[in-house]
């Protein structure tokens, strides 16, 4: 008996669909979906718009709205108050002449290589004094103009501030002004407005805290 030969058996494609027809891939992406929603709903009612508040015209950041001579004596001109504050008490009342600060050794109105270096600023001293408050002015011009404008240094001695304005008790004892024109005169009268209708700019040294209230709102910092 002689035995035939055996056929292949025929080949047979089978698709086996997944069980779940693609809905555990529908739900993953649908979490993560409501997820993104949920999370950007939230920072969006956390979140406090910061609006960026531009300092007023007439106000001067020490660091960076002064060329490096005028920082240069607005420095000096930061740690001689405290001083000046300080002979004003001792001494009953009495602000000290600009020849008294320039004997004492006082930057800037002693006349050293600083003095020199920073544009060789001429100082005088204007006083105001009534019955309810006592100011002194030094106004420094400088002989080399094209290194600095006019200084104006006001001290208030903690009486009530310059007339039409707050009161002292908001205010440091003493401010420093900036003119651009190197031959500003002393001001008719010694009041906010009317020295910045003068031309007159307030020079603040703001920390970095004041910068970020500034910049980023009241709230920003806690």
């Amino acid at each position: 008996m002689i035995m035939g030969k055996k056929h292949p058996l025929p080949l047979c494609e089978v698709i086996v669909k997944p069980s779940g027809s693609g809905l555990e891939t529908r739900l993953v992406l649908l979490a993560a979906l409501l997820t993104v929603i949920v999370c950007g709903g939230i920072i969006m009612v956390r979140h406090a718009t910061a609006t960026v508040q531009e300092a007023p015209s007439w106000q001067m950041n020490a660091f960076t709205d002064l060329r490096s001579e005028e920082l240069a004596t607005f420095n000096a001109l930061y740690t001689a108050a405290p001083e000046i504050e300080a002979f004003h008490e001792d001494e009953d009342g009495r602000w000290p002449s600009v020849t008294e600060l320039r004997a004492e050794f006082v930057p800037p109105f002693v006349q050293d290589a600083a003095w020199q270096r920073n544009g060789g600023l001429d100082w005088a001293r204007s006083l105001i004094s009534t019955s309810d408050k006592h100011i002194a002015c030094y106004l420094g011009s400088p002989m080399e103009q094209d290194k600095s404008g006019s200084f104006l240094l006001i001290m208030l001695h903690g009486h009530v501030k310059k007339e039409g304005n707050a009161g002292a008790s908001s205010h440091v004892p003493y401010e420093i002004w900036l003119h651009a024109s190197p031959v500003a005169e002393f001001p008719d009268l010694v009041t906010d407005q009317a020295l910045i209708n003068a031309g007159w700019r307030v020079v603040v040294a703001r920390k970095g805290e004041d910068e970020m209230r500034r910049t980023k709102g009241e709230g920003y910092i806690q």
